[in-house]
């Protein structure tokens, strides 16, 4: 019987932008074009991105394709992430994600919420939870993950920083 490793994923930040604006392009779900990782990492980066499901329509699946180099890497060329929740009022969702789509994750279930800020920023909290086998892999893939948290936030940040000096 294979060991199975619970892990849990946190990371929190602000981003310099009015709630509702945030919120309309995270739920846009089509399209990752504010993204940026920091990387090119060879295989890994993110090549195209597309709707699965009508825009708007809960539930509906951002289909990530990764390019050929993924495979060699041993992730999924296409990973889908599947918005379950998407609740306007409270600024919160929550998605899962295709098993494997990094090493050994799976049942990867996270939230993404928005909270208003008095200087008209907002904070972006991310947490997580998935299960990892083998065990082993889990504290590398919690970092791996957090890296990941953390590009988001500052990727909004930045893109909202670019639409603010182009005004």
């Amino acid at each position: 019987m294979a060991k199975v490793h619970r892990v849990s994923g946190y990371h929190q930040g602000k981003i310099n932008a009015n709630i509702e604006d945030v919120w309309s392009l995270i739920t846009d779900w089509g399209t990752l074009a504010w993204y940026d990782d920091g990387t090119n990492s060879e295989g890994m980066k993110v090549m195209d991105c597309w709707l699965e499901g009508e825009p708007g329509a809960v539930p509906r699946t951002r289909v990530m394709s990764r390019g050929e180099g993924a495979a060699e890497l041993g992730a999924p060329v296409e990973n889908r992430e599947v918005l379950l929740v998407a609740d306007p009022v409270a600024h919160r969702l929550y998605y899962d994600a295709t098993d494997g789509f990094a090493e050994g994750i799976r049942n990867y279930m996270a939230s993404w919420a928005l909270d208003e800020l008095d200087d008209g920023g907002c904070m972006m909290t991310i947490s997580s939870n998935f299960d990892c086998v083998p065990a082993e892999v889990g504290e590398q893939q919690a970092a791996m993950l957090h890296g990941v948290y953390v590009s988001i936030v500052a990727s909004l940040d930045k893109y909202f920083a670019k639409r603010r000096a182009a005004a």
